[in-house]
């Protein structure tokens, strides 16, 4: 009998969330757990998607109200763990990959905790069976093997990583691993080069790394001040220089040097002791040393790295600002400036292929909405303004943020334009909204540039930190213009039509699909596709075309008020 009533009693909690509201913020992480286990070992509890959603929204209340919690760390990964629940009962890739953010959020957070290993473990596993990614199972073993070398799950980490390399379809995309006649192990991560920058506040010091890695910093004081990074199981690219000479004021020099069989050591010789900062960047991985202080002399970016190796393509943010102070790629640009006026608008369909973007209560996925939506609104704008348009993706294909701006910079395009929906955790958010890169001023703004750039929050005030050196050479004030008139045109356009049109506005932030771009660019948020009424809006053909008249006639005010008409 008592079994039944905690049943019963369970089920409430699960199917009516907002009766027991007021005492979220007294709930425990106990309560939680005791729940999870309720619901994972309860077949007929797992059959309703809205069991999973409902703890899993409890999580998150229980996160957000108490940060400070004792088990705030075990919170975090049974959240996770809640997410991979819901993704094998569902089936649902979105729910895979939802999983897989929350791990990897959690390892990021709390990467000393017992459960980090297990964490990326249990990514590589999703990645690995439910998306048949072995790309970056592979990346997330690694991770395990190099960021937790002392954790429980190295060892089957280590399986996984032989066994995958071992599996033909693995070969083609996985380089990285080195095979033996009887076992196959992952290369260790290597320092592959090290550069830096001298500007007016600071000097900026990158180092090009193959795979993440474990770096923590360590300040000597003295009369000879150094910063030194060890960098466990990494090895040094042949070639490196073991020296490389600053000597402008602040550092004299940095120092690399294999320091013993599990570590390589970078030491940065420094004038005096003096503030630093340091940010770790993904994709390509690098770890970025901010020296404060006004140097002597002002310098050009330095690479240094293997005399053999070939000049290549630097697509991390570090990468951008280094090159940017100094030297642009050759890439054909129009400039406006000459009186060709618009005559190239490249359209950016947003997500695409694995990345489905957000999804709707039907289940209706941004990156289909988004195809759509571009299709129509380059078609609109031939026809209405007779003007050339391309669009970044005309299919159903991933491609990563910088290729859809290095697109439109290669192709010379006078207007890059993202399109996007919007989303939301409450349903109940809905609205049109136009962004333009630069820094966030607002925390909303702030979260909707990490859900595009499929970052955390945390990440993006590191973003918003190198982004700032890259304002100078951006195009701020004719995005911000292009983005305004593009809003207004959407907000008078669709009101009409339609109920319920709500202005959210323009705003800004760091976006990572338009950093790079090097002519006026801004991202539409068309509508949210978790609201219900305007996912259907989203769906249909008279709302496409409606949002597509929309930014013709944006564009259309934003060339006459900068006296760029191309068009008759």
């Amino acid at each position: 009998m008592k079994i039944y009533l905690l049943f019963c009693l369970l089920q409430l909690i699960l199917l009516f969330p907002d009766a027991t509201a007021s005492l979220a913020q007294s709930e425990s992480y106990s309560a939680l757990r005791q729940d999870y286990q309720q619901l994972v070992t309860s077949a007929q509890l797992q059959r309703q998607r809205t069991n999973w959603e409902r703890l899993i929204n409890r999580f998150d209340r229980f996160i957000e109200q108490r940060p400070r919690d004792v088990s705030i760390e075990n919170a975090h990964f049974l959240r996770a763990r809640t997410w991979d629940g819901l993704s094998r009962a569902s089936g649902r890739s979105a729910d895979a990959e939802e999983a897989i953010s929350h791990y990897l959020d959690m390892a990021s957070r709390f990467p000393n905790s017992r459960f980090a290993d297990d964490a990326l473990f249990h990514a590589g596993e999703i990645a690995e069976g439910r998306l048949n990614d072995r790309v970056s199972a592979i990346r997330y073993y690694r991770r395990v093997i190099n960021e937790m070398p002392s954790g429980d799950m190295v060892p089957e980490a280590r399986k996984r990583l032989v066994a995958l390399s071992a599996s033909p379809q693995a070969e083609p995309s996985v380089p990285e691993m080195t095979r033996h006649t009887h076992h196959a192990v992952a290369q260790s991560p290597t320092l592959e080069s090290i550069r830096y920058w001298s500007g007016p506040e600071y000097t900026r010091i990158v180092l090009d790394l193959s795979a993440p890695v474990v770096a923590n910093p360590n300040l000597l004081k003295g009369d000879n001040p150094r910063l030194y990074f060890d960098l466990v199981y990494t090895d040094l690219s042949p070639g490196l220089p073991d020296e490389i000479t600053i000597d402008n004021g602040l550092i004299q020099r940095v120092r690399s040097s294999r320091f013993d069989t599990q570590r390589s050591r970078v030491v940065i010789d420094m004038q005096r002791e003096l503030e630093y900062r340091t940010t770790i960047l993904d994709n390509p991985h690098r770890l970025v040393v901010d020296i404060f202080g006004s140097p002597s002399r002002t310098l050009q970016t330095q690479i240094a790295r293997p005399p053999s190796e070939t000049s290549f393509a630097d697509d991390s943010i570090a990468g951008i600002l280094s090159s940017a102070t100094d030297q642009q790629p050759a890439m054909r640009i129009r400039q406006n400036s000459n009186g060709d006026g618009i005559r190239l608008i490249v359209i950016d369909p947003g997500h695409g292929g694995r990345d489905p973007g957000a999804i709707g209560p039907s289940g209706i996925m941004e990156k289909d909405v988004n195809l759509a939506l571009a299709k129509v609104t380059a078609e609109t704008l031939r026809q209405q303004l007779g003007v050339r348009v391309l669009l970044t993706r005309e299919d159903d294909r991933y491609l990563g943020l910088r290729e859809r701006t290095e697109y439109a910079n290669r192709v010379g395009a006078d207007l890059f334009i993202s399109l996007h929906a919007n989303a939301s955790p409450s349903s109940r958010a809905y609205g049109v909204e136009t962004y333009f890169l630069n820094l966030s001023k607002t925390e909303e703004a702030a979260a909707v540039a990490a859900r595009e750039n499929n970052m955390s929050l945390q990440d993006i005030s590191s973003l918003e930190a190198i982004l700032f050196d890259l304002m100078a050479n951006a195009k701020i004030n004719e995005s911000s213009r292009l983005a305004a008139e593009i809003q207004q045109a959407m907000v008078t356009g669709l009101t009409p039509g339609f109920n319920n049109i709500r202005d959210l506005g323009v705003k800004q932030g760091p976006f990572h699909v338009l950093l790079g771009a090097t002519m006026p660019s801004a991202l539409i948020e068309a509508a949210f596709i978790t609201h219900p009424r305007e996912e259907k809006r989203l769906n249909s053909a008279d709302y496409q075309r409606q949002v597509a008249n929309a930014i013709v006639r944006g564009v259309k005010n934003y060339a006459t008020a900068m006296g760029q008409v191309a068009w008759k």
